[in-house]
């Protein structure tokens, strides 16, 4: 516990205020009064005042108006508890100790997905938005993220609600940031892709903020992914249409790239980099490719254990069946190799020939088409079933 201080020492920092205000003696008072219980035991909840005059007092803010903060403080160990007002104009900034239950009702509805724990807490801190080292913001992100996670239209109305307000008022500007990208993530959900890239775009090109770009990245990732599922929708057979295939493969990478921008680059902001990597599994899994949403979904329960979207990995991955994820990604390695001239189908079904058909002859003859150059070995599977028929006539 700090030493109390000296009452006659404060005096010079008070009476400048005392000599120039209107309504002097109650001013006075207010921050006299504040100024002595800066160093006297605080309540329960430690809220901390700083002064513009430098001083500090840990007391608990119980209210605040226009013009004054109302607190709560201990004159003197085990006393009881005494009440002030103090003007704010007086205030530099207030930092706010977590509300009863504010810290585990957090904790909750992250682990849980859940935004109703936050409800009431977010209610409380609103009135805060504005003030300076307070965290109503980082509750209010919270808040909306977890509402914009269940797509019905009163709830993305309610997060998209919360992201303005604190866009609008919150006094930190990477908060405010934040919430333009969350706002922009809201929209897209909505349906309004072609409103939100453009504004996406030119946020990018202003942001400073590394978890502002990445989520940024992440709303980009969105738009993209909502772009491939509306031209899958309105073109079922695209594989078939030279001239959306490369549109196809040209959103895809635009998606996963911006969704494993964190997982990458920022592993260290955990909560984003698990978000993103478990919107490239979803993604994977929506085009079909298991193995791969597997690995994403694996390495998603591996480094992010602690995050709901581990969770939900953990989930999905239980209730895949073993063969579709343990099944190997030869035939897309293949398709790779056949578009760069690699090896052919047919040379990986005579490499497994023997197995099938071990009889001393046609093992023999394979093992002598061995030391053929390689150019040769790239045939069609008529060709190379006449060679062996002419060794075996010989």
């Amino acid at each position: 516990m700090r030493r109390p201080c000296s009452l006659f020492r404060l005096l010079p920092d008070a009476l400048p205020n005392f000599r120039q205000s209107g309504s002097t003696c109650a001013r006075f008072l207010a921050v006299l009064g504040l100024l002595c219980c800066s160093s006297l035991t605080a309540l329960n909840a430690q809220d901390s005042v700083v002064l513009k005059n430098g001083r500090k007092a840990e007391c608990r803010v119980l209210d605040f108006t226009a013009e004054a903060l109302k607190i709560s403080y201990q004159p003197t160990p085990g006393a009881a508890a005494a009440e002030r007002l103090v003007p704010l104009a007086d205030v530099d900034y207030v930092e706010l100790a977590p509300l009863p239950g504010e810290t585990e009702a957090l904790a909750q509805a992250v682990r849980e997905g859940r935004s109703e724990p936050l409800v009431s807490f977010w209610i409380k801190r609103l009135p805060w938005l504005n003030r300076p080292r307070t965290n109503a913001g980082e509750i209010g992100l919270v808040y909306a993220e977890l509402l914009s996670r269940v797509s019905t239209a009163d709830r993305m109305e309610r997060a998209l609600k919360i992201y303005s307000q604190i866009e609008a008022a919150d006094w930190d500007p990477g908060r405010r940031g934040r919430a333009q990208a969350g706002r922009l993530r809201v929209m897209l959900r909505q349906g309004r892709v072609e409103e939100v890239r453009p504004l996406a775009e030119g946020l990018l090109e202003k942001s400073g903020d590394p978890r502002v770009l990445i989520e940024l990245r992440h709303v980009m990732g969105e738009a993209a992914a909502a772009s491939l599922t509306q031209l899958e929708k309105d073109h079922p057979r695209w594989q078939e249409e030279d001239e959306l295939m490369p549109r196809h493969t040209q959103l895809l990478n635009d998606a996963m790239d911006s969704y494993l921008f964190p997982h990458l680059f920022h592993g260290a902001e955990e909560d984003l980099a698990a978000r993103g990597l478990w919107a490239a599994a979803q993604l994977s899994a929506a085009q079909k490719d298991l193995p791969q949403a597997s690995d994403w979904s694996t390495d998603l329960t591996n480094l992010y254990a602690g995050t709901p979207e581990a969770a939900a990995a953990k989930t999905w991955l239980a209730k895949q069946p073993a063969p579709a994820l343990n099944t190997s990604r030869k035939p897309q390695a293949t398709n790779v190799s056949d578009d760069t001239g690699g090896e052919s189908e047919a040379e990986t079904e005579e490499s497994a020939e023997p197995e099938a058909q071990p009889d001393e002859p046609k093992a023999k003859s394979k093992s002598t088409a061995k030391p053929k150059p390689k150019p040769k070995s790239k045939t069609s599977k008529k060709p190379a079933a006449k060679t062996k028929e002419e060794d075996a006539d010989e």
